[in-house]
Protein backbone atom coordinates (compact mmCIF):
# COMPACT_ATOMS: atom_id res chain seq x y z
CA UNK A 1 0.00 0.00 0.00
CA UNK A 2 2.72 2.59 0.67
CA UNK A 3 4.23 1.94 -2.97
CA UNK A 4 1.22 3.09 -4.33
CA UNK A 5 1.13 6.33 -2.01
CA UNK A 6 4.89 6.98 -2.31
CA UNK A 7 4.32 6.83 -6.39
CA UNK A 8 1.27 9.52 -5.97
CA UNK A 9 3.29 12.01 -3.82
CA UNK A 10 6.26 11.41 -6.40
CA UNK A 11 4.15 12.37 -9.35
CA UNK A 12 2.78 15.23 -6.95
CA UNK A 13 5.97 16.07 -6.02
CA UNK A 14 7.38 16.42 -9.75
CA UNK A 15 4.47 18.10 -10.42
CA UNK A 16 4.75 21.05 -8.07
CA UNK A 17 8.30 21.49 -8.89
CA UNK A 18 7.21 22.13 -12.72
CA UNK A 19 5.10 24.53 -11.22
CA UNK A 20 7.26 26.00 -8.56
CA UNK A 21 9.29 26.28 -11.78
CA UNK A 22 6.36 28.29 -13.69
CA UNK A 23 6.02 30.70 -11.19
CA UNK A 24 9.47 31.70 -11.09
CA UNK A 25 10.14 32.03 -14.74
CA UNK A 26 6.83 33.98 -14.78
CA UNK A 27 8.42 36.18 -12.35
CA UNK A 28 11.25 36.75 -14.04
CA UNK A 29 9.83 38.24 -16.87
CA UNK A 30 6.65 39.48 -15.73
CA UNK A 31 6.45 43.54 -16.27
CA UNK A 32 3.34 45.78 -15.90
CA UNK A 33 3.42 49.07 -18.42
CA UNK A 34 2.71 52.63 -16.80
CA UNK A 35 -1.28 53.06 -18.52
CA UNK A 36 -1.89 49.66 -16.65
CA UNK A 37 -0.38 50.24 -13.50
CA UNK A 38 -2.00 53.71 -13.21
CA UNK A 39 -5.50 52.28 -14.38
CA UNK A 40 -4.93 50.46 -11.70
CA UNK A 41 -4.29 53.22 -8.96
CA UNK A 42 -7.55 54.59 -10.07
CA UNK A 43 -9.54 51.67 -9.41
CA UNK A 44 -8.31 51.05 -6.12
CA UNK A 45 -8.62 54.71 -5.09
CA UNK A 46 -11.83 54.71 -6.20
CA UNK A 47 -12.65 52.26 -4.22
CA UNK A 48 -11.65 53.70 -1.12
CA UNK A 49 -13.38 56.84 -1.69
CA UNK A 50 -9.81 58.56 -2.55
CA UNK A 51 -7.98 60.08 -5.13
CA UNK A 52 -5.79 58.64 -7.26
CA UNK A 53 -1.85 59.02 -7.23
CA UNK A 54 -0.61 59.72 -10.93
CA UNK A 55 3.02 59.54 -9.24
CA UNK A 56 5.44 56.43 -10.39
CA UNK A 57 8.79 55.83 -11.51
CA UNK A 58 9.47 53.87 -14.87
CA UNK A 59 11.75 52.06 -17.01
CA UNK A 60 11.85 51.91 -20.79
CA UNK A 61 7.76 52.07 -19.90
CA UNK A 62 7.42 50.00 -17.43
CA UNK A 63 6.05 51.17 -14.12
CA UNK A 64 8.83 50.01 -11.90
CA UNK A 65 6.81 49.80 -8.00
CA UNK A 66 4.09 48.00 -10.17
CA UNK A 67 6.45 45.92 -11.43
CA UNK A 68 8.30 44.42 -8.31
CA UNK A 69 4.94 44.06 -6.72
CA UNK A 70 3.78 41.46 -9.47
CA UNK A 71 7.59 39.83 -9.32
CA UNK A 72 7.06 39.50 -5.50
CA UNK A 73 3.77 37.83 -6.19
CA UNK A 74 4.99 35.35 -8.32
CA UNK A 75 7.94 34.88 -6.33
CA UNK A 76 6.12 33.71 -3.78
CA UNK A 77 3.82 31.39 -5.15
CA UNK A 78 7.05 29.54 -6.51
CA UNK A 79 8.36 29.29 -3.29
CA UNK A 80 5.08 28.48 -1.77
CA UNK A 81 4.82 25.09 -4.78
CA UNK A 82 8.49 24.48 -4.07
CA UNK A 83 8.06 24.21 -0.30
CA UNK A 84 5.09 21.67 -1.01
CA UNK A 85 7.62 20.20 -3.16
CA UNK A 86 9.71 19.35 -0.70
CA UNK A 87 7.32 18.81 2.14
CA UNK A 88 6.36 15.85 -0.39
CA UNK A 89 9.26 14.41 -0.60
CA UNK A 90 10.02 14.27 2.94
CA UNK A 91 6.93 12.38 3.36
CA UNK A 92 7.91 10.01 0.55
CA UNK A 93 11.14 9.32 2.74
CA UNK A 94 9.36 9.16 6.02
CA UNK A 95 6.68 6.04 4.18
CA UNK A 96 9.24 4.40 2.67
CA UNK A 97 11.21 3.94 6.15
CA UNK A 98 8.59 3.17 8.49
CA UNK A 99 7.73 -0.36 8.66
CA UNK A 100 4.65 -2.05 9.43
CA UNK A 101 3.84 -3.43 12.87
Amino acid sequence: MSECWTSYLTWASIALGFVSAACWLRASIVKIDRKKAVSRRVKEAEKRGEEASHASVTLDGWDMSATFKAQSKWNARGAFFAACMILFQVIIRIVENVSPI
